[in-house]
């Protein structure tokens, strides 16, 4: 008996010693399965050590210390944990470290410290590695095993079945015969990766005319537009022979490699040689041939590809379209990764109507400057006859001390480059190409300066529309001052100088000098600032001839001055209430808002108009002193403001789920200051402004804004939208948006859009877009298309036709069709580009978050 009492503490000691030994290994056979791979190796449940309950019940139960309720402002969730091939190492492991091996086996002989020979359901566990086989000899001293019969080894993010297997464990240094094998890596997920919002209003929707409406909106609104940082890529095949080259280094004789999941391999490259590393994260093959469906589609003596989308020089896939301005277009481009900071792209495109042209694209980027060079160039077009170019630099350089600067310049061969030659190398339709040089310098942080010159290269893509060249800076100086909380005030000053160039029309020197200083009186609930400022500007003109080209009626003073004292009064409270809506907890908010403009009246008829401009009338612009952009014009003003907003936040998060706004301006004296062929204002108050946006139904977003003029009984602007998009690959939009233009009152936009994209089976994906002017009875843009999701590859046909060009009567017709193995490459014609721009919510179907595809990932 008294041996007795002992033998408790004798089995105590010995788990807590084998519960030690165990962290240092696997952290549980029942773990390293791949999961989600369906295999049925037979793992044995009475090798499950009972130390580790043991090791469990040592714990202390953990303490319920009092925690703090946290606003969960984006309402985040933990993301799901990737799905894993191998085993998970419960520690980090360093290479100059040991850890014991266990091995168990029906059978185990040898001499101790030499060798090992175990037979019969042989299993080998390490830390980091799993290994079975029918039969295993281990030699301790070297840290070298030798397995055979029916082999699986399993190691973080990969799995290998062979029939014979000799590795060095601690160095990862080996061989195996007749090998199956898997990885399974993460790469970056491109497609879903955080994108900052940034507002706009109606009216900037609706001056673009072939912009997509619902585009912009908000992460915070819960539709799914953001997915996981990062995602699973795999990567398997069979070899003949594998070699174990260290860690994350493999070499394969007479081997496949494929993205697909074992058993269903529509795609595989073969090679006589195949290398994988991981490190670098590329893959290289030696005659290298891509099967498709048991078919051959691609041959190449020497080929390498990225193994997680990294960057790597050599020759990416052709990109091929049609399309009735270029013909057949075979586009040809070679990458070219300089260093990890500097790459280029080299582009050999061919069309057949117009011929050969060649360009290149070069970014950069630094501590202290970033950079993007874009250059295109067509020897000779078979249409023209003529040598065609296209450029774009783009420079942004941080000097130290305060002092940056950036060049901004672009320009084309011919008004018509864009229309006839617009390609992967070059996305623009613009008919003001900017040729920008700047220089900042910042020697404190309340004072910044800037000197600035800037041209334009106006392009006449319309004769019976032609395009008014605008004003060049040659140069602009700037000077803006803030200083807050001096005395408990708040001072500010705006210089400028500025020398606008334009032969066809009054040229001159303006000079301005806008002080300013404000008493914000702030509390939790209101806020009251009064400001008051004194604008003053001097003009010294030249080329007064040319008045008539400026509107002005008659001709100006050569010098001109302005001093105008702006008084404004800005206030604002809000009021919060808690309520229930459909059994969720909810805050409103009501905050009214009244602000009071007062600058009295002078005469501005002898000023020409250099930047000025009338300013859309929004939110953004309902609370601003001036209603016109730049500084030629300073309207009289004796007005408030007022307006009210409503939001709806979620109780427990914060997040907002709901607002509205209603808002007007009430003038208290009539307009006198105007631009030329302005329709002054009558009526003592402005347009009433509307708008809501927010989730109207589950994953239905509506946006709406509306400015009414009770004068005319019209609407001047109107939009309307909506978006359901219930996940990821689904969603369906609408909008509406009508325009008037704010000097002539004509319409200007008048256009319904429709977008999608639905499954239309688990594989089979549509999509689509239909844009329309209602003002002009024209099809703007038609976008139709299929797309096939097949798992580890995908195929896109899609055809455009876009009529919103100049060359109404020639619209353009482009059919996009694109094969792409996942993680491997694709080949066609690339059409994601055209589809996020124009489908929004759109989702890459091949790379959509496992919660989200109607084809899981697992």
């Amino acid at each position: 008996m008294p041996g007795f009492s002992r033998r408790p503490l004798a089995v105590f000691v010995c788990c807590l010693f084998v519960g030690v030994q165990t962290s240092h290994a696997v952290e549980s056979v029942g773990q390293v399965a791949l999961r989600g791979a369906g295999n049925a190796e037979k793992m044995r449940p009475e090798t499950l050590s009972t130390a580790i309950v043991e090791l469990a019940a040592l714990n202390e139960a953990p303490l319920k210390l009092r925690s703090e309720r946290k606003f969960n402002i984006l309402g985040k969730k933990k993301p799901a944990p990737l799905i894993t091939v191998g085993i998970s190492n419960p520690v980090e492991l360093r290479k100059d470290d040991s850890y014991p091996t266990f091995l168990v086996a029906e059978n185990i002989e040898g001499r101790t410290n030499e060798e090992s020979i175990a037979t019969g359901d042989v299993e080998l566990r390490k830390s980091g590695t799993l290994m079975f086989a029918e039969k295993m000899t281990y030699w301790p001293l070297e840290d070298e095993v030798e397995a055979s019969g029916k082999v699986r080894m399993l190691q973080e993010g990969m799995e290998v079945n062979t029939s014979f297997l000799r590795m060095k464990l601690s160095e990862q240094i080996g061989f195996a015969e007749q090998v199956d094998y898997r990885m399974l890596k993460e790469v970056e997920s491109k497609l879903y990766r955080k994108t900052v919002v940034v507002p706009t209003s109606a009216a900037s929707n609706a001056a673009a005319a072939t912009t997509a409406m619902m585009s912009n909106i908000p992460n915070s609104y819960g539709l799914p537009t953001v997915g996981p940082t990062r995602r699973a890529t795999e990567g398997n095949g069979h070899a003949e022979r594998a070699d174990f080259e260290g860690e994350n280094q493999i070499r394969l004789t007479d081997a496949t490699y494929s993205t697909c999941k074992p058993g269903e391999t529509d795609w595989y490259l073969q090679g006589s040689q195949i290398s994988l590393d991981y490190d670098e994260d590329v893959g290289e093959s030696k005659h290298a041939s891509v099967w498709f469906k048991g078919v051959p589609i691609f041959y190449s003596p020497l080929a390498s590809f990225s193994l997680n989308q990294k960057r790597k020089s050599g020759f990416m896939r052709p990109l091929y379209s049609t399309s009735t301005n270029t013909g057949f277009d075979l586009d040809l481009p070679y990458y070219w990764n300089i260093a990890p900071n500097y790459d280029a792209m080299i582009r050999t495109r061919y069309m057949a109507e117009r011929g050969l042209q060649l360009g290149a694209e070069i970014n950069y980027i630094d501590h202290y400057y970033r950079g993007q060079s874009r250059f295109g160039f067509v020897p000779d077009d078979k249409k023209t006859g003529e040598q065609r170019y296209a450029y774009a630099i783009n420079h942004q350089h941080q000097f130290g001390r305060g002092v940056s600067g950036l060049i901004n310049w672009n320009g084309v061969s011919d008004d018509f480059y864009w229309q006839d030659l617009s390609s992967a190398l070059f996305r623009t339709s613009q008919t003001q190409l900017l040729q920008q040089a700047m220089l900042s310098y910042a020697p404190s942080p309340w004072l910044q300066t800037s000197m600035n010159v800037q041209r334009y290269q106006t392009l006449q893509t319309d004769p019976a529309n032609p395009v008014a060249r605008p004003y060049f800076l040659e140069p602009q100086l700037n000077i803006l001052g803030y200083r807050p909380n001096v005395l408990k005030t708040d001072l500010s000053v705006i210089g400028q100088y500025s020398r606008f160039v334009n032969p066809n029309k009054v040229q001159g020197d303006r000079a301005v000098l806008y002080p300013q200083i404000s008493l914000p009186i702030v509390h939790p609930a209101f806020q009251i600032t009064p400001k008051f400022g004194l604008h003053m500007t001097k003009y010294s003109l030249n080329s007064v001839e040319n008045f008539a080209n400026n509107g002005m009626s008659s001709v100006p003073q050569e010098s001109v001055s302005r001093t105008l004292p702006i008084f404004s009064l800005d206030s604002s409270v809000v009021f919060e209430r808690e309520g229930k809506l459909l059994d969720r907890d909810y805050i409103q908010t009501l905050e009214p808002r009244l602000y009071y403009v007062n600058i009295p009246y002078k005469d501005q008829s002898q000023i020409p108009v250099f930047d000025s401009g009338l300013t859309d009338f929004n939110f953004a612009q309902i609370f601003s002193e001036n209603r016109y952009t730049g500084f030629d014009r300073i309207n009289d003003a004796n007005q408030l403001t007022a307006a009210v907003t409503t939001r709806f936040l979620d109780a427990n998060t914060g997040v907002e789920r709901f607002k509205a706004m209603l808002g007007q301006r009430y003038y208290f004296s009539p307009q006198r200051v105007a631009l030329p062929g302005e329709t002054g204002r009558n009526a003592d108050f402005s347009n009433l402004v509307a708008a809501f946006n927010g989730l109207v139904l589950p994953m239905t977003y509506a946006d709406a804004a509306v400015e009414y003029d009770y004068d005319r009984g019209q609407a001047d602007r109107f939009s309307i939208g909506a978006r359901f998009q219930p996940d990821y690959g689904k969603v369906l939009s609408a909008s509406y948006r009508y325009t008037r233009d704010p000097l002539t009152l004509l319409p200007k936009v008048d256009q319904v859009d429709f977008a999608a994209q639905w499954p239309l089976s688990s594989r089979w994906y549509g999509v689509g877009r239909f844009n329309y002017s209602l003002k002009d009875s024209q099809l703007l843009e038609t976008i139709a298309g299929l797309e096939y999701n097949a798992g580890c590859w995908a195929v896109r046909v899609v055809a455009q036709r876009l009529e919103a060009v100049s060359t109404i009567s020639n619209p353009n017709t482009s059919i996009f069709f694109q094969l792409e193995l996942n993680d491997f490459g694709s080949i066609g014609s690339n059409p994601l580009t055209l589809l996020r721009r124009t489908i929004p919510g759109y989702g890459k179907i091949n790379e959509l978050p496992a919660s989200g595809g109607l084809l899981n990932s697992e």
